[in-house]
């Protein structure tokens, strides 16, 4: 090989070895530059994720994001909240308070609220979640107006609020809390403060009382013909009825080899004969004559199927129509079939509503009984004393003032002085009292009644008539149509919108 030709393969070598080293520098720098993207992401990550975890379990989205926009208010997850669980407590009490142990069969406080079913396609966290939303929506409806208006809340009802959150206090005490706060959010959740609770009980009795001082605003302006011309279009679902029923039953009775359909035509024959009555003896003499013997007994007054000034929600449906018609006259009968047998009806009378609200003062004394729950001579001596001392102590000085203190003594505090105020006619059990306190051209305020019914004596203090019933009533429908129709023409501006942080609520 010649010296040119080695010369050049060694260059050529060296070359290539430099090349190499090129290429590998290349690469390690290519390697570093990834190893350090890599890191960097990673950390980024990481800070994300922990900014993120630091977010999540901070209360910012639940009291520093809006999770509402409903009109030009914002309201976070915890005033939702606050709006949410409170319905719950609410609506909780009540159907415990009606039901007693039973209550978790409609409601059960151990259990996910988004697992029960109030109706057939919604479930109880649905029916909550809608209610907080149109009251958190009614709420800024009529604080704006109240705004626009200038009106402010008194004194005397902003003092509520904090009689309200002084409340909470004491109940966080009672349940073991030694901390508020904690107290609060774990009745309303995440991020409640008392300045939250605050701020939306403003809000919640500014608009309560500035609704209730625009429908007596509204009450005040319909004179009382436009009441009653707004009356007369609804009196047959509002006029009070007196009739007489009584059910003739069509079981079978398998026992006397009478089935269903022989059961239904005797019942249907018995119940034309009924009908066949003209006015309440006849009908009362007929039910007596054909009755079951065994029922009978039932019957011995001529008033034992009367129903006086029944209102016609509290009339059975079965024949509500029929009697509600306006086309009814006294003494007309009916015969309306049902289930299990027939309904005989006869219409007395229809009543307008034009007598006025009564209000009174009771005291009731009851009877005591022997070991077999009779009343004895001595048990009706003793009451008849206390009647007697009442009155002897009321006679001495004769006000209203002496019978509130007397009846406060006897029958408790709570009772307010025996005070009952608007009492509608058809609502007392004792009809003896109520045609005494309804009889307008007799009464006046002070007018003492007492009498003895069903193991006790009453004591009746007749204080004074209020409004005239059929025009309070339209008065009230009256208000309620334009205050809904209010609300309803706003609710189109105040759009209720779920922002982000709304998956943060409940």
């Amino acid at each position: 090989m010649s010296a040119s030709r080695e010369k050049r393969i060694r260059f050529e070598e060296r070359a290539e070895g430099k090349e190499k080293r090129q290429i590998r520098a290349k690469d390690n720098q290519k390697t570093a530059r990834r190893k350090k993207l890599i890191t960097t992401v990673a950390i980024a990550v990481i800070v994300v994720v922990l900014v993120l975890l630091v977010v999540v379990n901070s209360t910012l989205f639940y009291t520093g994001v809006p999770a509402l926009k409903i009109g030009g208010s914002r309201y976070t997850a915890a005033d939702f909240n606050y709006e949410y669980f409170s319905n719950y407590y609410q609506t909780y009490s009540s159907i415990s308070t009606t039901y007693g142990d039973y209550a978790s069969l409609l409601l059960d406080p151990s259990q996910p609220l988004n697992k029960q079913y109030y109706s057939e396609t919604e479930t109880w966290a649905d029916y909550f979640e809608g209610n907080a939303l149109t009251q958190l929506q009614q709420m800024t409806i009529l604080n704006d107006m109240a705004d626009k208006e200038g009106w402010t809340l008194s004194a005397e009802r902003a003092a509520q609020i904090e009689d309200n959150l002084n409340q909470l206090k004491t109940d966080a005490v009672n349940q073991g809390y030694s901390d508020y706060k904690t107290y609060l959010q774990a009745l309303y959740g995440k991020g409640m403060t008392e300045k939250n609770i605050r701020e939306l009980l403003l809000k919640s009795f500014k608009a309560t009382y500035y609704s209730q001082d625009l429908v007596e605003r509204w009450k005040a302006a319909a004179t009382d013909e436009e009441k009653q011309a707004y009356y007369d279009g609804v009196q047959s679902t509002y006029n009070l009825i007196t009739y007489m029923m009584y059910h003739v039953d069509g079981s079978p009775n398998d026992e006397e080899g009478i089935d269903s359909e022989t059961a239904m035509l005797a019942a249907k024959n018995t119940a034309d004969e009924i009908a066949s009555a003209v006015d309440q003896i006849t009908f009362a003499d007929a039910v007596r004559r054909l009755a079951p013997e065994e029922e009978r007994s039932a019957y011995e007054s001529d008033d034992a199927c009367l129903t006086r000034n029944a209102a016609p929600s509290n009339i059975d449906t079965n024949y509500r129509s029929w009697l509600t018609d306006a086309a009814r006259e006294f003494g007309e009968t009916t015969v309306i079939q049902g289930s299990s047998g027939y309904d005989v009806v006869m219409f007395l009378e229809s009543n307008d509503n034009r007598f006025r609200l009564v209000n009174y003062r009771g005291i009731v004394i009851s009877v005591g009984t022997d070991d077999e729950g009779r009343v004895t001579d001595a048990t009706m001596k003793e009451a008849q004393d206390t009647v007697d001392a009442i009155m002897e102590e009321y006679n001495a000085d004769p006000t209203e003032d002496t019978f509130a203190k007397l009846a406060n003594e006897y029958n408790g505090t709570t009772t307010l002085g025996g005070l009952q105020e608007d009492v509608v006619m058809g609502t007392l059990s004792n009809h003896e009292l109520e045609e005494y306190l309804f009889d307008e051209s007799a009464r006046q305020p002070g007018d003492i009644y007492s009498f003895y019914d069903n193991k006790n004596f009453y004591i009746a203090y007749f204080v004074g008539y209020g409004d005239q019933y059929n025009l309070r009533i339209a008065e009230n429908l009256m208000a309620e149509e334009q205050y809904t129709g209010m609300m309803e023409a706003a609710q189109e501006e105040y759009e209720i919108k779920k922002l982000l942080a709304f998956r943060f609520t409940k």
